[in-house]
């Protein structure tokens, strides 16, 4: 693997978070370490603002909306997520699979400082054998994050099963997107991006200076919805 790069913010405003719990979960949080020990492996900052906007101006307030999340961690995202939610006054949920037992835990202690639970619906286990079931589950999702194994093939594998439930005008966001490998070495999420646009087409921004190790966070979309 390549030296790490880190491109998470310190020293910001918190008063820019979505919420107050997440704001106090960063204050006085100098280094990764840090980080780590209040927030978990998350996205950090700018990141969860990134995502709270996009979510924010993509949510349809007539009807229910269903959000994907892989990789719940601590719960970080998972409450900018239904922050987001509730700000848009928007009928809906936030389904999040995280596979550590530990994690889940503090995740559903953090949602419920942060006030979002009854937005949220946690589920444990691996993604390879949850997300066929919460596929056939839902009737569509209009926004997913897939954030939990970076390898290509995990990777591959939910997009792939959450592809029939997407929309036309669909988000699908991935984090760690840097090319991290070396020759020879498994290509994660950089090289399923490169696999999902050759195959499934559709526009695809890549932000780099978001996120740690592995940095750069990525917006896919089948096909925006720009009307007659």
């Amino acid at each position: 693997m390549k030296k790490p790069i880190y491109h998470r913010i310190f020293g910001y405003n918190t008063n820019l978070l979505p919420n107050s719990h997440l704001a106090t979960l960063e204050s006085g949080v100098k280094t990764i370490d840090e980080a780590r020990k209040r927030t978990g492996a998350t996205i950090g900052y700018p990141g969860w603002t990134l995502i709270y906007n996009l979510l924010l101006s993509h949510l349809d307030r007539e009807r229910e909306e269903v959000i994907i999340e892989t990789g719940t961690n601590m719960g970080c995202t998972t409450i900018v997520l239904a922050q987001a939610l509730i700000d848009a006054g928007c009928k809906g949920k936030v389904i999040t699979v995280e596979l550590d037992t530990q994690n889940i835990e503090i995740a559903k202690k953090n949602c419920k400082k942060a006030g979002v639970s009854s937005f949220v619906d946690f589920r444990f286990g691996n993604t390879t054998k949850i997300m066929p079931d919460i596929a056939n589950e839902i009737n569509f999702t209009r926004f997913a994050f897939l954030d939990a194994s970076h390898l290509y093939s995990d990777v591959m594998f939910e997009f792939e099963t959450i592809y029939p439930c997407l929309t036309d005008d669909a988000l699908v966001l991935f984090d760690n997107t840097y090319p991290l490998a070396e020759t020879g070495e498994d290509k994660r999420v950089n090289g399923a991006l490169k696999a999902i646009k050759k195959k499934y087409g559709g526009n695809l921004i890549n932000l780099e200076y978001v996120s740690w190790f592995t940095p750069g966070l990525a917006i896919w979309q089948k096909q925006p919805n720009l009307g007659d």
